[in-house]
């Protein structure tokens, strides 16, 4: 069987979206030209154009090596001096069609740790998504291309359905035409769904990394969306299943299967007969079928993100003053936390201590955006701890 190939398209849209990546984590903001999507193949990475001094071009080198299972033997004699250079050091590890790449996802503890895949196996799975969407004329990306989501739907699938890939954000005119595919994340969908009042005909949105608020997804097909796919996957396996909203059930992608796994529980196998866990506890509907009911490791999903509430919760008790915290989902999709503060301790002042902490100690998407006070965790009668406003 013939193995399917990198295209240098999908390829120069990853490589900008891994370096803008690094340099995020390095400078701790967002390069002034990331949003553009993609840096001209003769744009110099020095000072004459992307402005990488020396440790950022080291940085660079550095992910995009573990992004693309590369080493320095594929080098040149001298350093890259373009981002042409650096595609032309990926392409030429990746001629053969038998390379891997590397993408991270955080753990509880929220250290990244590396998810292996074969190029192939991640090209299959975008030449089966073609087939599921075809007559698109553009895809529109709303995501970067560094993470596993944003790699298979705005870098490879767009080579696999012949179409080109536009890059927006929000806050700017999107442009849509029919015969467009969006590929959001669930806090852009809720976004947009404010923004827009009316999509153009044929536009199909695509949805993942975070369960999608069934209110918006309703609102988003009243207010002319003509399809909404919902992805279930993870940076461990790739995509899982999907489904076209409303339905709640998700039909696997062709190379899953469910195996039993102990008492009313399924893992994956893959055609090669390996198994893997499921991130989420699900309902089997039927042999292709299944329903989700909850994260095992109660973990959810913002701006894109694994969050772990208890983590942040048991960051928040460490703060002088606080008796106990709850935290969860707000509806606008960040986190909320319920502060139970020792005696004596007023709010004020407490809220200015555990802002120190949390900038401090918890990354953006960690952070609670809303907090209340009260002198015990909001509990019903059977003392079970429940939600509050």
């Amino acid at each position: 069987m013939t193995k399917h190939r990198l295209q240098r398209s999908a390829v120069h849209r990853i490589i900008c979206g891994v370096v803008a990546a690094e340099l995020r984590r390095q400078r701790g903001t967002d390069h002034s030209g990331a949003a553009e999507g993609e840096w001209p193949t003769s744009m110099p990475i020095g000072d004459d154009g992307l402005g990488l001094d020396s440790m950022e071009q080291l940085g660079a080198l550095g992910a995009l090596a573990e992004a693309f299972d590369l080493d320095d033997s594929l080098l040149s004699d001298t350093p890259p001096q373009t981002v042409g250079a650096w595609l032309d050091w990926v392409m030429q590890a990746h001629v053969a069609g038998d390379g891997r790449m590397t993408v991270a996802t955080s753990g509880s503890t929220g250290s990244p740790r590396p998810c292996v895949h074969d190029v192939d196996g991640l090209l299959g799975e975008a030449a089966f998504l073609a087939t599921q969407f075809v007559g698109r004329r553009r895809v529109v990306a709303l995501v970067p291309a560094h993470h596993l989501y944003g790699i298979i739907w705005t870098a490879l699938l767009p080579d696999a359905l012949g179409v080109p890939v536009v890059v927006r954000a929000i806050g700017a005119p999107l442009g849509l035409t029919a015969g467009d595919l969006v590929i959001a994340v669930p806090e852009q969908w809720q976004a947009l769904l404010r923004l827009i009042r009316r999509f153009p005909k044929n536009v199909i949105g695509v949805s993942s990394a975070g369960a999608l608020n069934d209110r918006v997804a309703a609102g988003l097909l009243t207010s002319g969306l003509a399809r909404l796919v919902d992805i279930y996957g993870s940076s461990e396996t790739g995509g899982i299943a999907m489904r076209d909203v409303p339905a709640s059930g998700y039909d696997l992608l062709p190379r899953w299967q469910l195996s039993e796994h102990g008492d009313e529980d399924w893992r994956l196998v893959d055609r090669h007969g390996r198994f893997w866990d499921l991130p989420d506890h699900v309902e089997r509907i039927d042999n292709s079928t299944l329903r989700l009911l909850g994260r095992r490791d109660g973990s959810m999903q913002v701006g894109g993100h694994n969050v772990w509430p208890e983590r942040v919760a048991n960051t928040l008790r460490t703060v002088d003053g606080v008796a106990d915290v709850a935290v969860r989902l707000h509806a606008h999709g960040r986190l909320k936390a319920f502060v139970v503060p020792k005696p004596d301790h007023d709010p004020v002042q407490l809220s200015a201590q555990i802002e120190q902490v949390i900038v401090a100690r918890l990354a953006h998407h960690e952070r609670p955006k809303s907090f209340r006070f009260g002198p015990a965790l909001p509990r019903n009668a059977m003392g079970k701890l429940e939600d509050w406003a």
